[in-house]
């Protein structure tokens, strides 16, 4: 099956922290409008994000499930969509309280959102994305299954290029299971020390499968002004 070729794309500090109070930095504003100009940049057909950081998006809004609808087919689900650009979150578990199936944000192109699902996320979320109009893929029964995910957005979506712009989490899962071809890192020249914060990959309990160690071939390196600085690696992968 065919994939779309994979960036992950970061915005990380020094200590390779990806939020924080770093952010209130004028050079980690400054390394952010780069990060976005490089994110446009790149052309891709989908954005996709892990649950945390979707919540982040969403201000945490929960979902309300209707504990009573009938049962929906175990088939992926393509709503009617009018847009050519994708909003992609990963939600395994069918908490996230989405209200339309269009992603707007200021400064963003209008996305339509898909999210995936493993076989697992409960009859009433899959109803409930259905209801508002967002399209669903299953990918894995009880762990995600990155490479079906990616089969799917190809075959069902046509999507050829994908950016996985966080969180750490995420972005390790996808790199974890070989799925990513090109990492691309804009590193602000700051720090705040902080050890409470997601880095720019992260095991996960629910997503990660086995200990492993991931290398990199360099490919370029960009000075962006200001201290900031884009890096480029391939993924070597097994």
């Amino acid at each position: 099956m065919v994939k779309p070729f994979v960036t992950c794309h970061i915005l990380s500090a020094l200590d390779g922290k990806i939020s924080g109070d770093y952010f209130k930095s004028s050079l980690a504003q400054h390394a952010s409008e780069k990060y976005g100009e490089i994110r446009k940049n790149l052309s891709a057909d989908a954005w996709l994000f892990g649950t945390t950081t979707v919540k982040e998006f969403l201000n945490n809004r929960k979902s309300y499930l209707d504990d009573k609808v009938p049962v929906v087919s175990e088939e992926d689900f393509v709503a009617k969509n009018s847009l050519n650009f994708y909003f992609v979150s990963v939600d395994t578990v069918g908490e996230l309280g989405w209200s339309s199936g269009i992603y707007r944000k200021e400064g963003r192109p209008d996305a339509h959102i898909i999210v995936i699902l493993l076989e697992s996320t409960s009859n009433e979320y899959k109803a409930f994305l259905r209801k508002i109009g967002i399209s669903y893929i299953t990918a894995g029964k009880s762990k995600l299954d990155c490479n079906l995910a990616l089969e799917k957005l190809n075959q069902l979506f046509n999507i050829k290029k994908l950016l996985i712009c966080g969180g750490g989490q995420i972005n390790w899962t996808f790199l974890e299971q070989n799925t990513i071809d090109q990492l691309s890192v804009v590193l602000a020249p700051v720090s705040d020390g902080r050890i409470d914060t997601p880095s720019i990959f992260e095991q996960s309990n629910q997503y990660t499968s086995r200990p492993t160690i991931k290398e990199f071939e360099f490919e370029n390196l960009n000075v962006l002004g200001e201290g900031a600085v884009l890096l480029n690696y391939k993924v070597i992968n097994e």
